[in-house]
């Protein structure tokens, strides 16, 4: 079940609303670097959208495309967007799949917009560009910082490791599950060849230090067509740590080569999934140089994710890809 997520943001900074290079401002500077990423992303769309797409629309297409992309305003209406300045209090919550952003004025609600919360409207590209971006997004996503602490709560497995698990995603075997051995009073992240199944599902959690294989990446794009690329595993959980994604993974097959996995890594404050099915060659725990093969599916709309899971899930029955 998603959970609401509400960030209030009061500002009391000293500004007017402008029209800059980069179009309308609805947020201060400093106010935008400070926040998170979907903050951002978030701010970034309000002005481009009022400040750039709708002024470009004629005066009678304007509503007509609101509506077609399902932004709405509860109070206020689109005229007295120009009265807004970047000192206005504001607040953005996201509620279950759409966002409410709400600007106050004498301390009572004065605008107030709803809108989906769904990437290609929010990041302003439709689905082929954002496929065709995804590389580049992701070689540009900062280093994340390693802060692992184990989680407070853990139960034993039969095989005397600890495990974590709080969330599933359709089938309880694609789930969020980290695993623990216990030295002494300390719990560190399995990663050892006896338990293989285990290592790959911490190293997908961004668990295993030092461990930055190489991925092979065959990724669909638009038209039923694939383009491929390397890159390295830390780039790819520096960009799930930079969006903030939840990540569930399951071992769908242990094959004498390896493990063939799926991997769903799912940002719901932009409203869609990646899906990865990686093949990952036996002894990976001791090769370092090992190389994972992924063929990677982006970009599923949230409403679409079970039917491209059990899709790929059919294709794993019927074909072993090398």
């Amino acid at each position: 079940m998603m959970k609401n997520c509400s960030i209030m943001l009061l500002l009391m900074l000293v500004g007017t609303l402008s029209l800059s290079a980069q179009g309308l401002r609805l947020f201060s500077p400093a106010v935008h670097d400070a926040v998170g990423y979907h903050q951002r992303v978030v701010m970034d769309f309000l002005e481009r959208y009022f400040g750039k797409e709708l002024p470009a629309e004629r005066q009678t297409s304007q509503k007509r495309k609101m509506a077609d992309d399902k932004v709405y305003f509860r109070k206020g209406k689109l005229s007295d967007m120009s009265l807004v300045s970047d000192t206005m209090p504001f607040s953005v919550t996201l509620n279950d799949r759409y966002y409410e952003v709400q600007w106050m004025q004498h301390e009572e609600p004065f605008i107030t917009i709803v809108f989906p919360a769904q990437y290609d409207l929010l990041l302003g590209m439709q689905q082929n560009e954002a496929q065709q971006k995804l590389k580049e997004s992701i070689l540009a996503a900062p280093t994340r910082i390693d802060t692992l602490v184990a989680p407070s709560k853990m139960e034993l497995t039969d095989d005397s490791i600890y495990m974590s698990k709080n969330e599933f995603f359709e089938l309880e075997s694609l789930n969020d599950a980290l695993y623990y051995n216990k030295v002494r009073e300390n719990y560190q992240p399995v990663f050892d060849n006896r338990y293989q199944e285990y290592s790959a599902a911490n190293l997908f959690h961004g668990l295993v230090k030092g461990a930055d294989y190489r991925m092979y990446v065959e990724q669909s794009v638009y038209g039923m067509k694939t383009i491929n690329y390397t890159l390295t595993l830390s780039q790819w959980l520096n960009y799930c740590a930079e969006l903030g994604m939840k990540v569930f993974f399951a071992v769908e097959e242990e094959r004498e080569d390896g493990l063939l996995a799926i991997v769903l890594a799912q940002c719901k404050e932009l409203g869609f999934n990646h899906l990865l099915s990686v093949a990952i060659p036996d002894k990976f725990v001791d090769d370092k140089n090992a190389v994972l093969k992924v063929r990677l599916t982006p970009y599923i709309p949230t409403h679409n994710v079970k039917d491209i899971y059990q899709k790929e899930l059919s294709t794993h029955q019927k074909n072993q890809w090398q």
